[in-house]
């Protein structure tokens, strides 16, 4: 989950990225409900919960400042702040890792002498790297971080294997985003002369539409998907530098240009994301059949008595940094 309501301040890395989209959400998340039975496990303890608490707590706090914490973060009807809504996501996300860890067991999964070196010299270099104010919020001994940079590689390798059958292929007509130029208009009468100057040799598309257009959006970029209107028809079906006839669209009437027919750059960026989607939908699909047979809870007490308004100096924020860079295959 992201945080829709402050989006762009995410954890991020791996596997994080695709369990906090689907569950971590800052605003009104109850964690996961589920009708089935509740496993009540033994969880991480308050040390280990805390490495990934002061990383969100600082991380937040470092862009939006400590008052925070105080504002309302539930849904409607819920009287929830922002602070006691991200103890909840720290919680839902170590018990989605929690559960990870059971399915990856479950399948004989482990972790090789080799990965463990590499965990070691990850977790040395990130508790190294505590201040005394770290430490002192954090309260983690070098055995804690291990513990968990363990747990989260476990999760991460299981991901991997849950993902790796899954046909996410994209052809670029697929994922193809142009660019183009428009003029639009409320008068059929206009557009029809309008489109007698732009296509004389020589004319200026662009400075015809910055000076008649009756919107100051002239560039505009477009992406294949979904159900195509008979713009995005129009303007697909152009080749670069040519100019359509008027195209009429809910009483406006447009004229478009095509500036660049492929946009290699974009079109690969967007390639990529559509592909990850689907990659992580069909992990969330794999995780979310095992979870319905065991909805896991932590029952340590102390998650009701985690406050992140006190007032450390503790600034550290890169525990999945840190993480992404020892292992930046996911």
């Amino acid at each position: 989950m992201t945080g829709r309501k402050l989006a762009g301040n995410r954890i991020k890395a791996g596997l994080a990225a695709v369990l906090l989209a689907s569950s971590l959400l800052v605003s009104g998340c109850r964690g996961l409900e589920l009708e089935n039975k509740t496993e009540q496990v033994k969880g991480y303890s308050r040390q280990q919960a805390m490495i990934v608490a002061a990383n969100e707590r600082n991380r937040y706090q470092n862009v939006y400042g400590s008052g925070i914490w105080e504002l309302p973060a539930g849904e409607e009807g819920e009287e929830r702040s922002f602070g006691e809504a991200m103890v909840l996501n720290v919680r839902s996300f170590l018990e989605q890792i929690k559960t990870l860890n059971m399915m990856a067991e479950e399948r004989g999964m482990s972790v090789t002498s080799q990965e463990r070196d590499a965990i070691r010299t990850l977790s040395e270099t990130y508790y190294n790297g505590l201040t005394e104010a770290d430490r002192d919020y954090i309260g983690c001994s070098l055995s804690d971080v291990q513990n968990l940079y363990t747990d989260y590689f476990l999760a991460n390798k299981l991901a991997a294997v849950l993902i790796s059958g899954t046909d996410s292929e994209i052809s670029d007509s697929e994922a193809k985003i142009i660019q183009i130029q428009q003029i639009e208009t409320s008068s059929l009468q206009k557009a029809k002369a309008l489109l007698k100057l732009v296509k004389i040799d020589g004319s200026d598309f662009e400075t015809m539409a910055r000076r008649y257009s009756e919107t100051e959006e002239i560039d505009r970029t477009l992406s294949r998907g979904g159900e195509e209107d008979i713009y995005q028809r129009t303007a697909f079906g152009l080749d670069e530098g040519q100019i359509s006839n008027i195209v009429e669209m809910d009483g406006l009437y447009y004229i478009i240009k095509c500036t660049d027919g492929y946009d290699e750059e974009a079109t690969l960026q967007r390639k990529d994301r559509l592909q990850d989607a689907i990659r992580s939908q069909a992990f969330i699909e794999e995780y979310e059949t095992y979870r319905q047979e065991h909805n896991i809870r932590f029952s340590e007490s102390f998650w009701n008595r985690l406050d992140f308004s006190d007032g450390t100096d503790s600034r550290v924020t890169n525990f999945f940094e840190l993480y992404e860079e020892a292992f930046p295959e996911g």
